[in-house]
């Protein structure tokens, strides 16, 4: 269903491109020509083609070279980008080039990262719903050697990029979101209100055990399409 939309979406997109009050630049479309593109794309743009309101791509994956468009945003030659679905079209011409396209694949944008908004979506919605977990009754006593959730987030910067150990009570799990099992917890302290570490592992907990990782602090983690997280535990394992 979701790739029938992502058709008929990029379809009226180009079928809008054709008919505004730039379409002299641009050939009519021939739709028996039409053929969607499903999946996820990873590309390293060759070259760029400023054509207007859009820009035309010539990119490579996997060893595949071929050409692309999309509405005209910032590009740069030799990066790595990522988009999904799209439609191909042969014999296209764009009369703003003065270039003939055997075959130019149509789509809404490219990204820089390979999730999807959808997927990173998910996750927002699911780890930030409130700013803290309501657990009156933890009392944690911090792990040997390790570290109390209220030390960490009053002193997160000195965190950054370090292993740490935290202890404490598993209150939320998400397991397998971008191949990875998201578990909150509490230790009973807090700071500014805040209470619960949100931590990414491969390891399998359940809601109410009492567990103790060592992960890696990473700040303002940034999964693209605008969903970041200002502190997170990855890499974590459990500490038996």
């Amino acid at each position: 269903m979701k790739n029938n939309i992502k058709f008929f979406t990029v379809l009226f997109s180009i079928l809008l491109m054709v008919s505004c009050k730039d379409k002299e630049k641009y050939s009519k479309v021939n739709n028996e020509a039409a053929v969607p593109k499903t999946d996820i794309h990873k590309i390293v743009v060759k070259e760029a083609l400023d054509g207007g309101s859009y820009i035309y791509l010539n990119v490579d994956e996997n060893g595949q070279n071929y050409w692309m468009a999309i509405a005209n945003i910032p590009v740069t030659v030799g990066d790595t980008y990522y988009y999904d679905g799209g439609m191909m079209m042969k014999d296209f011409e764009s009369k703003q080039l003065k270039k003939t396209f055997d075959e130019i694949v149509f789509v809404n944008t490219i990204r820089t990262t390979e999730i999807m908004a959808e997927t990173v979506a998910e996750v927002e919605n699911t780890h930030t719903a409130a700013p803290s977990v309501i657990e009156n009754d933890v009392k944690i006593e911090k792990p040997k050697n390790g570290t109390s959730l209220s030390e960490l987030f009053s002193a997160k910067k000195s965190f950054s990029a370090k292993s740490i150990i935290v202890k404490g009570k598993v209150v939320k799990v998400n397991n397998g979101i971008m191949d990875k099992n998201w578990v909150h917890i509490v230790d009973g302290t807090q700071f500014e209100n805040r209470n619960d570490l949100t931590i990414t592992t491969t390891e399998t907990v359940n809601i109410g055990d009492i567990v103790t990782f060592k992960g890696v602090i990473v700040l303002d983690k940034d999964f693209g399409q605008g969903y970041v997280y200002d502190i997170l535990m990855e890499e974590a394992k459990l500490v038996k």
